[in-house]
C-alpha cells in the first residue's frame, strides 16, 4: 500500500520545491550529505511511512555529483501529489469492496422487488431504432419456469456480488436439495419459485414451508414469480412466510404477474 500524506498538501509541496530549488546549488558533498538528511526527515514527517524518505536516500546516491537525481525524484513525487496518488484514503473507499451487512440486504430487496422493471425495460418496452437488437427477438426471451427466472435474477446480482453462486448443495442433510442462489460471504440463501399451470398454492406453500424448516442458512429470500397467479393473497402470502425461527430469518417477495 502507497504512504499517504498526513500534513497539508500545499506545505508539503512547498517545502519539497524548496528543497528542490536548495539541491541545485549545494557545492560540496558535506552540504549534500545534509541535504539529504533534511529532505529525508521531511519526508518521514510528511507521509504514513518512511518509504518515501528511504526511497530518497537510496536513489539520491552519495555524491553532490548525483544531485541530479534527487531532484528527479522530487520533481516526479511532486507530480504524483498533484494527482492524489498520496492522498488519504477515505473511509467509504476503504470499504468500496465490501458492503455491509445492512446495505447488503437493501440491496438484494430492492433487486427482487424490482425484478419486473428489468424484465419491461430489456424485454417489453420497443428496441430503440439505432439499436442492433430488433423487438422479434427481444421478444423471444420467455420466463416459463424456475431455471429461467433464476438465470435472469443471477445475472442481475452476479456484478454486484461476484462470489454469488448457483444450483449448490444444502449440505443441512436435506437430501437432493440446492441452492437456487448462494451468496455465502453473507450467509444467505435466493430460493427462486415460478408456478405452473398444474401447481397450486397449497403445493407452493408446502414447499415453502419444508425449505424453511430445512435451510441452514441465516438468512433466505424466497422469490415468487407468480407466473400463473396460484397466489390469491399475496400480501397475506408474504406475511406468513415471512419469518424469524431459531435466530434465522426468512422473506418471501411475490411477483405476479409478468406479461412477455
Amino acid at each position: 500500500m502507497l504512504p499517504t500524506v498526513i500534513v497539508d498538501k500545499e506545505t508539503i509541496k512547498a517545502q519539497l520545491q524548496a528543497q528542490i530549488d536548495e539541491c541545485r546549488f549545494l557545492g560540496s558533498d558535506e552540504r549534500y550529505k545534509s541535504w539529504q538528511s533534511t529532505t529525508s526527515l521531511i519526508l518521514e514527517r510528511s507521509f504514513s511511512t518512511k518509504r518515501l524518505a528511504q526511497a530518497l536516500i537510496m536513489k539520491s546516491g552519495v555524491s553532490v555529483k548525483e544531485n541530479l537525481k534527487a531532484i528527479e525524484f522530487l520533481e516526479s513525487l511532486l507530480q504524483d501529489i498533484d494527482k492524489g496518488q498520496y492522498d488519504p484514503i477515505s473511509p467509504m473507499k476503504k470499504n468500496v469492496d465490501k458492503i455491509d451487512e445492512s446495505h447488503f440486504h437493501l440491496i438484494i430487496k430492492t433487486l427482487l422487488h424490482n425484478f419486473y422493471k428489468h424484465v419491461e425495460e430489456m424485454y417489453q418496452k420497443p428496441v430503440h431504432k439505432k439499436s442492433t437488437f430488433n423487438d422479434a427477438d427481444v421478444g423471444k426471451i420467455q420466463l416459463n419456469n424456475e431455471y429461467d427466472v433464476q438465470r435472469m435474477l443471477y445475472a442481475l446480482i452476479r456484478p454486484l456480488f461476484p462470489a454469488a453462486r448457483v444450483e449448490v448443495p444444502n449440505d443441512g442433510g436435506y437430501k437432493g436439495v440446492r441452492y437456487d442462489i448462494d451468496i455465502d460471504e453473507y450467509d444467505t440463501v435466493i430460493e427462486v419459485k415460478c408456478s405452473r399451470s398444474s401447481m397450486t398454492e397449497r403445493k407452493l406453500t408446502e414447499e415453502i414451508g419444508s425449505d424453511i424448516m430445512h435451510y441452514k442458512k441465516k438468512f433466505t429470500y424466497f422469490f415468487i414469480y407468480d407466473k400463473n397467479k396460484i397466489i390469491t393473497n399475496v400480501d397475506a402470502f408474504c406475511r406468513k412466510y415471512t419469518q424469524v425461527i431459531n435466530d434465522r430469518f426468512a422473506e418471501t417477495i411475490v411477483i405476479q404477474p409478468i406479461q412477455m
